[in-house]
Order: C-alpha cells, then sequence, then structure tokens
C-alpha cells in the first residue's frame, strides 16, 4: 500500500536527506528510473499480498463481529459509550491477530525487487508472518537473538494507535463532508425552483467524494505515526530498499532503537522534525490520481444520466402517435 510513499519516508533518512522531502519531479524521475532498471512489474510490487491482507482484517472483523457481536462499522455518538468501545475492541482484536502479516507485507512492498531472491506471493508472506511470530527461521531467529528485530508484542502499541486513529479520523471527515453535501444540495434546492433528483449521481457521487477526501486527509494528518510504525515494524529486518534519490541503487535499511520513544528520539535528532513528513508529495501525487479517477467517475455518471433522460423521448413519442391512430 503507497509503496513509493514508504519508500520515502523510509529510505530518505539513510541518504543523508536532513529534514527534506522529495519534490514531485525527483519522485516522478525516480518511478521512471525504477521502471526502468527493474520492469513495470516493480510498480505493482506487494499488491497481491496487499489485496490479501484487506482480505484477512475483513475475514478476521467479521468472524470476531459474529462471534462477539461488537460493531464492525465505528457506531455514532448516539448509540452510546457501549457501542464505540465494543468497536475499539473489536479493532484492537482484529490489529493484534493480523500484526505479523502486516510486518511481512510492509516488508514485501518496500523491498527492493533486486534484492530478492523469488517473486513473492501471498503464501510466501504469511511464511513470513508465522516465522516472525513464532521467532523460527534463520533470518528471523539470528535477528531476535542480536536483538535487531523488535518482538510482536512491542508492536501493538503502535499499530493499534495508529489504525484506531485513522479509522477516528476517516470517519469524522467522512460525516462532515457528506454533511456540507447535503447542506449545499438544500441552499441549491431553496434558492431555484423544484428539481428532480436524480439518485444515480446524488446518491452516487457524494460518497466517492467523501470517500477520497476522508482517506487523503486522514493520511496525511496521521502521517507522521505512520513513518514511526513502518520503521519499527522495519527494524531489523534486513530490508533492502531502493535509493530514491538514485534510483539505479539499492541500500540497506539501518536503525538502531529499541522502542517508540527511542524511535521519535532518533528522528528528531538525525533528521530533525521535519522528517515526520517525509513523503507528503508522493501522498498528494497520489490523491491528484486519485481525484483524478474520482471525478473522471462523475463525468461517466452524467453522461449515462444524461443519456437515460433524452433516449428514451422518442420511442414514447411514436407510441402515443400509433395509440391515437
Amino acid at each position: 500500500k503507497q509503496w513509493y510513499q514508504r519508500r520515502v519516508a523510509i529510505t530518505a533518512g539513510n541518504v543523508g536527506c536532513k529534514a527534506r522531502d522529495l519534490s514531485p519531479l525527483l519522485m516522478l524521475k525516480a518511478i521512471f528510473q525504477i521502471q526502468q532498471r527493474q520492469g513495470l512489474a516493480a510498480l505493482w510490487k506487494g499488491f497481491t499480498c496487499h489485496m490479501m491482507l484487506e482480505g484477512l482484517q475483513l475475514t478476521t472483523d467479521s468472524c470476531i463481529s459474529h462471534i462477539t457481536d461488537l460493531p464492525k462499522e465505528l457506531p455514532s455518538l448516539s448509540e452510546g459509550p457501549g457501542r464505540i468501545l465494543g468497536y475499539v475492541t473489536l479493532k484492537c482484536l482484529s490489529t493484534i491477530m493480523t500484526l505479523p502479516v502486516f510486518s511481512a507485507v510492509l516488508l514485501d512492498t518496500v523491498q527492493s525487487e533486486s534484492a530478492r531472491g523469488e517473486s513473492a506471493s501471498p503464501m510466501s508472506c504469511l511464511k513470513d508472518a508465522a516465522c516472525r511470530f513464532t521467532r523460527k527461521g534463520s533470518s528471523y531467529q539470528s535477528s531476535y537473538q542480536n536483538r535487531l528485530l523488535l518482538p510482536v508484542h512491542q508492536l501493538i502499541l503502535p499499530t493499534v494507535i495508529y489504525t484506531l486513529s485513522w479509522d477516528i479520523v476517516s470517519h469524522i471527515i467522512h460525516s462532515l463532508v457528506l454533511k456540507i453535501d447535503r447542506m449545499r444540495a438544500a441552499k441549491q434546492t431553496d434558492g431555484s425552483s423544484r428539481r428532480p433528483k436524480t439518485s444515480l449521481i446524488d446518491g452516487v457521487w457524494p460518497e466517492l467524494l467523501a470517500g477520497t477526501v476522508h482517506c487523503f486527509l486522514a493520511d496525511l494528518i496521521l502521517l507522521p505515526l505512520e513513518i514511526i510504525m513502518n520503521r519499527l515494524h522495519l527494524l531489523g529486518s534486513r530490508a533492502i530498499v531502493d535509493d530514491v534519490l538514485d534510483a539505479r541503487t539499492v541500500i540497506p535499511y539501518q536503525a538502531s532503537y529499541s522502542n517508540l520513544s527511542q524511535c521519535v528520539e532518533a528522528l528528531v535528532d538525525s533528521e530533525g522534525a521535519p522528517s515526520f513528513w517525509k513523503g507528503g508529495s508522493a501522498l498528494c501525487l497520489q490523491y491528484i490520481l486519485r481525484f483524478a479517477v474520482v471525478h473522471s467517475a462523475r463525468l461517466l455518471l452524467k453522461s449515462i444520466h444524461n443519456f437515460s433522460q433524452t433516449r428514451p423521448h422518442e420511442p414514447n413519442d411514436s407510441l402515443s402517435v400509433n395509440l391515437e391512430k
């Protein structure tokens, strides 16, 4: 997920890029160099594993909700604190159960294509997740013995905080966008003559817009938390990543801290406070393309609606003439 944003956030500090984000032109240049050097498949690396993770998280949420009757969606304040607490409990359990798989998928996403001996698959990610959880396997066992790799239980707190914060922030923004859209539609209806409401556009477009806006703002607001969480998951994993300043070379991901507070202190001391917003340019480019896709979908819906409104008139008129005869 958002592979290039994560590469920027993770590797910028390793190449002496102190407190500096990459410009969009440099990112496009790096993307072109990676594609030219590793092939077009490198730009989609980790996609299948990420889809597997999404399906696993949805399945875990559904199973926990079915067994415990906890809500899968964030309840409103009117439903009471009990339902909200139930949702928080469900998300905590789901995040903890899928945490090793998340670490394996993240490592597969940022790992350079040239550093992998074989193409990753969902089954290999599940195998790596099991090795990390059980501390088995040669690479994981040596990393744990040398205290390079953080145990799974130390990753629970930052991952749960980020997951819950993202859900809450995105839910609030989603509700605000829909409320603003309803207020705008009500003002237009009161200020003009009565118009027939088009269910296709008015029903789908606000949800598309709200979904895009809440994802963008939630990702942007919580970008520092995501950077910290990703670096903790990759600590001691011996990942070989592409150098985003020179995509023709690769560099090892190196860091030395043992907990959340040390990670924050290391980022501030070595890279500066603005390093928490590294990857912001990549995030903006990503959502510019996403907004373009959403706007294209809106234009398509308008075309379908206009076609459906104008097309049926001709056969109806001819039918009425035939009935009069």
